[in-house]
């Protein structure tokens, strides 16, 4: 017999997942508005494609989390700030 104990998945509630995807819906909202706008300079057309390019992988990565029941505030603030700040900052350079 193996004494280890083995890791089970915890049952989420359904209330912590509607919070879960309105986190989502929220990110979607803010974010994809964020990186969606176009700057009409030189170069604008690559910045944007950049910000959506991100705001894509990032976006992907937090779905994948709820989906894997892994998902987890902390990691959905840190992602929020880093897509926020870099769409500032490319519109801001470009």
């Amino acid at each position: 017999m193996d004494a280890t104990p083995k890791m089970q998945g915890q049952p989420v509630s359904k209330r912590r997942l509607v919070m879960q995807l309105m986190a989502l819906f929220l990110f979607v909202i803010i974010c994809g508005d964020l990186a969606a706008a176009k700057v009409m300079t030189f170069g604008g057309g690559y910045s944007q494609i950049c910000k959506m390019a991100l705001f894509l992988v990032v976006f992907c990565r937090l779905a994948w989390q709820i989906f894997k029941r892994t998902f987890r505030f902390r990691d959905y603030f840190i992602y929020f700030a880093l897509v926020v700040a870099f769409c500032i900052c490319s519109d801001w350079f470009v």
